[in-house]
């Protein structure tokens, strides 16, 4: 950003000591100012002539470690700052940010210095600065800006410590398993170039890997569970072992892979081994107990109690011998995680004679270690054993250390793709060479198998030795070192580090290249760029201007007539300048005479933004730069300059403050609580709505620590909230609060209520959360409506079954009569008659059928299955089942596609399935049921449609079908309740979700309901 433009209301005020800046002034311009100053993010300071602190804001205070108070009037470049530059070295007085703006009168940008806190700790920051001048242009002060950049200070430091480690293969695929990255070991393995490789997708190239379930599952899990997985296999396709580490992100998988052939070959060369040994079992015995190991052995036969160690039981947590002991016990140690294991490893050394594997145990004081366990069984002539004898070992110190190693490899690999154009090098107090690795290597005539063992100077031409030794010689003297050199037509920058062992002394050093070849090409591009757009902006320029002022002839060219609507002939001639100043904008117009007066009586130089009126009558913004020439009294002779057109930026500036004030209105009049807070913390700002909820002003806190000292339970639990259970503070800690938070607080204003949380961190560029925002709403009356309203459904619920309990007694009264009559007096009725009859136990079946349903309605709520993972698949299939004769009577064709695993109640949703089918049987026509089900994801929701091709509804009647008892036909039209899709609808709304038809007479219908993915 531009100081100059962000600091203008402050040009007239930077000289004076008002540390409250401005307190009391209540000006337009300066109320803008403090609202944007309290806005930025980053340190504000304001220094005088002198030197001396004048103005900070708090986020300056905080990144300087002292108090406002006590930087009031402090000098910006004391020694008490310890500033150094980038590099760690002190800064010359001369070089301090203070020197280069007030004395040197220069502006600087992204300067990176270090300065000590108080506390003694170093912070680093990038600091823009721009001086201030009074109305003789004298400097009189300057303002600086200042950004904390230590965590990207010390980052680049451990990246450049750590550069080039990685040795394994890599490759990146993305989510359709094509191949994005591949370095030059994963060529080397897996036997292709990588131009054969990138773009392809993995399955198509190896596809004997993707027959390969460990494999397979492998990736899968990874891309899907986004879960760092493994494998380790011999693979016949490249004829060696691999062991393989796969970690996921958002874009795909990265895949780390190494060649175990040769370690695989040396544990068959172990077990070998372990078979010669097994002829001296006394003095194997002996030197395991010399070298920490514990020996046991057991006759299977007899089952006494085994011989043992006192190291074994040492090992197991027993400083005095255990008297039993046997392989259940040895199990009842094993970690339950790995005890199936361990108990499938000794089953199947029955068969093989012998056992080896490492687990967990848990020692009888409740430590767990690692040990290692071999042995072998003894057999009699049946194949029997009869005699088992093995020794165990304590691992913990080395499985700790595999790993810590194993994580530190894996972020070394992960930071060598942070630079693809870099290598490495070690080598000793010889100046010769003990390792070589990067990518680097590809773009020079070496290769880094080559230089193992060689002296650095037959590797390196001789002017690159003469440049390059002194840096060797720095790192083997314990100090850092920097070159930049040509080289194989490219250009390096070379740095050296020293390397030390426990101790701290230096035993080699190392080099680390990164080739700047790209990055010169650009410093010359912006450079030259630069002087293009120099030249561009002069020759964009409205017009140049010549004011002879003792002739009051102002001399112009077209253009710059005809911008201000002035005859171009007469231009050329020479007008007066007053009529020009005619064209200027009334508002601006005694300001820019003022300012031409003040230029030609004390300045030579000027720069005047103002409006114009052009020949079109257009208002346009301009900008006039002159310099006024004096003859030799010093008396003003000539004022040329040039003019500008920057309409546009001001329209866009303008543009840009509307939509400012625009989104803080929208904040401010939000329906909801919106709270803002600092990444470190701080809260940033409130709107109104959430300081009405928590009854007063509580967010000028400076910390969001102040929430601990709120009084708030869990809504409906009763237990307290704790500081690290507000929302705030978990989407400070990067969590995306999307399921609300339900709190009863205590406000401050003494009212009781329950508030809705839910929070979204804010992340920058590299992916750190920035700023947390969290929206608070007041549900305290809802809560009540809630309540209330779940009395009333408790109670219609009673009704309702009360009711139906009610209604079935007479009702079975009415049907047995009738069934009376029918049996007694059947022969006594006529035709009439018995159709009368008929009639009524018709009536009475129908009657017990709407009671039946109307009972299951009211239950939905209620009587339901809590929900949980359902298979829609599995529910679909029941449902056919229970249809199967209907199915067959009318011939029905069901088609359906992979249907979802939802979240819900199975027996209610086999209940919409059947309901939706029948329908859809029912109302087929005259053809044969022809019905669809399909499933497509709708974010979190699946959104499940079936459609039937028969005689459709009315798009006027598609509301009233889902009220209860509403029929679109008569009873003997088509039979039913006229609650089935009533039911189906108050199914689907305690999923959450909801449920619509769509169709056109003759032309089938489609219902289509939501449900939420498990």
């Amino acid at each position: 950003m531009r100081l100059d433009g962000f600091f203008g209301c402050m040009s007239e005020r930077v000289g004076e000591h008002n540390w409250t800046f401005w307190e009391g002034d209540d000006t337009e311009t300066h109320q803008r100012c403090r609202a944007l100053i309290t806005a930025v993010g980053d340190g504000i300071a304001v220094v005088n002539a002198e030197g001396e602190l004048t103005f900070a804001n708090e986020r300056a205070a905080e990144l300087l470690g002292r108090p406002l108070d006590d930087l009031a009037g402090r000098s910006a470049d004391g020694s008490s700052w310890d500033l150094v530059d980038d590099a760690g070295d002190p800064l010359e007085t001369d070089e301090t940010p203070f020197d280069c703006v007030i004395d040197r009168g220069e502006e600087i940008a992204d300067r990176i210095i270090g300065l000590r806190r108080p506390s003694g700790e170093r912070v680093w920051l990038s600091v823009d600065g721009a001086p201030q001048r009074d109305e003789t242009d004298e400097i009189d002060g300057g303002v600086f800006v200042f950004e904390d950049v230590t965590e990207r200070q010390q980052a680049e430091r451990e990246l450049e410590e750590i550069l080039g480690r990685v040795s394994d293969a890599f490759y990146a695929l993305d989510e359709e398993f094509r191949f994005t990255h591949v370095n030059e070991r994963a060529e080397e393995l897996l036997q292709r170039t990588e131009s054969e490789l990138l773009g392809n997708c993995l399955w198509d190239v190896f596809p004997s890997a993707a027959e390969i379930d460990e494999v397979w599952d492998a990736f899968q899990t990874a891309m899907d569970a986004q879960e760092a997985t493994s494998y380790e296999l011999y693979y016949d396709t490249l004829d060696f072992w691999v062991e393989a580490n796969l970690y996921p992100s958002k874009t795909g998988v990265s895949v780390y892979f190494r060649d175990v052939t040769d370690r695989k070959e040396r544990e068959s060369d172990r077990i070998e081994l372990l078979r010669d040994l097994r002829e001296s079992e006394e003095r194997l015995r002996l030197a395991l107990e010399a070298g920490g190991m514990g020996t046991w052995e057991l006759d299977l036969q007899s089952e006494e109690s085994p011989v043992r160690s006192p190291q074994h039981d040492r090992i197991f947590g027993y400083e005095s011998p255990v008297e039993d002991w046997g392989l259940e016990i040895f199990l009842d140690h094993v970690h339950s995680g790995d005890r199936e294991r361990v108990r499938e490893r000794f089953e199947a050394a029955k068969e093989t004679g012998t056992w080896e594997f490492e687990c967990r145990i848990v020692r009888a004081d409740g430590e767990k270690r690692w040990i290692a366990a071999q042995g072998e069984f003894s057999f009699d002539d049946e194949g029997t054993p009869v005699r088992a004898v093995g020794i165990v070992r304590d691992i913990t110190e080395r499985k700790e250390r595999e790993q810590a190693l194993e994580e530190s490899e894996r972020r070394y690999r992960t930071l060598a793709e942070y630079f693809p154009n870099g290598l490495v090098t070690l080598f000793d107090h010889d100046l010769e060479y003990t390792l070589a690795a990067g990518k680097g290597f590809d773009r020079i005539p070496l290769d880094p198998q080559d230089l193992d063992g060689k002296p650095f100077h037959e590797v390196w031409p001789d002017d690159a030795v003469a440049d390059l030794e002194p840096v060797f010689q720095s790192a083997l003297a314990g100090e850092e070192a920097s070159v930049e050199l040509e080289y194989a037509g490219r250009a390096w920058v070379i740095h050296a580090v020293p390397i030390t062992d426990e101790q701290g002394d230096i035993f080699a050093g190392m080099t680390m290249a990164q080739d700047i070849t790209e990055q010169k090409a650009r410093e010359q591009y912006l450079t030259d760029a630069k002087t293009q757009l120099e030249a561009a902006t002069e020759a964009g320029a409205i017009g140049t201007w010549e004011w002879h002022i003792p002739d009051d002839k102002f001399v112009t060219g077209e253009s710059f007539a005809n911008t201000f609507d002035v005859d171009p002939d007469a231009a050329r001639e020479g007008v007066p300048l007053d009529r020009f100043l005619s064209s200027v904008h009334e508002d601006d117009r005694d300001r820019v005479a003022r300012e031409i007066e003040e230029t030609v009586d004390h300045c030579d130089e000027c720069e005047l933004e103002y409006r114009v009126w052009n020949a079109d009558g257009e208002l346009r913004w301009v900008v006039a730069r002159g310099h006024v020439e004096r003859d030799e009294d010093g008396n003003a002779v000539k004022f040329p300059g040039a003019l500008t057109d920057i309409t546009e930026r001001k329209r866009a500036e303008l543009e840009l403050e509307k939509q400012s004030r625009q989104l803080e209105t929208l904040f401010q009049v939000l329906p909801v609580g919106a709270v803002v807070a600092n990444a470190d913390g701080s809260l940033r700002r409130a709107n109104e709505t959430a300081k009405s909820i928590w009854g007063g002003d509580v967010f000028d806190s400076e910390s969001v620590e102040e929430y601990g000292k709120f009084s708030a339970t869990w809504a409906g639990s009763g237990e307290p909230v704790g500081p690290e259970d507000w929302t705030m503070y978990q989407v400070l800690q990067g969590e995306e609060v999307r399921e609300p938070n339900i709190y009863e607080i205590e406000a401050f204003d003494g009212e009781r209520r329950i508030i809705m949380e839910h929070g979204k961190p804010v992340r920058d560029e590299r992916g750190n959360v920035s700023r947390a925002v969290v929206t608070l709403t007041d549900i305290t009356d809802r809560r009540a409506y809630q309540r209330k309203l779940e009395e009333s459904n408790d109670r219609l619920e009673q009704f309702a079954y009360a009711a139906s309990h009610d209604l079935q007694e007479p009702l079975r009264m009415v049907t047995s009569y009738l069934q009376l009559l029918e049996q007694r007096y059947s022969d006594a009725f006529d035709d009439d008659g018995e159709e009368f009859l008929e009639f009524a136990v018709d009536g009475a079946e129908r009657m017990r059928e709407m009671i039946d349903a109307l009972l299951e309605y009211s239950r939905v709520d209620t009587q339901g299955d809590p929900f949980e993972p359902v298979e829609l698949d599995a529910v679909l299939e029941d449902v056919r089942e229970d249809l199967q004769m209907r199915i067959e009577e009318t011939d029905a064709e069901i088609s359906t596609d992979e249907l979802p695993r939802v979240d819900g109640d199975a027996s209610q949703l086999r209940q919409l399935f059947q309901n939706l089918l029948q329908n859809a049987i029912e109302y087929s026509g005259d053809e044969p049921p022809r019905i669809e089900i399909t499933a497509e994801r709708a974010g979190c929701d699946w959104i499940v449609s079936v459609r039937d091709e028969g005689v459709g509804i009315d798009p006027d009647d598609t509301d009233r079908i889902f009220e209860v008892f509403q029929r679109l036909h008569t009873y003997e039209e088509h039979s039913g309740t006229g609650i089935g899709l009533a039911l189906c609808r108050r199914i689907v709304e305690r999923h959450g979700g909801e449920i619509w038809v769509e169709s056109t007479p003759e032309d089938g219908t489609t219902f289509s309901f939501t449900l939420p993915t498990a």
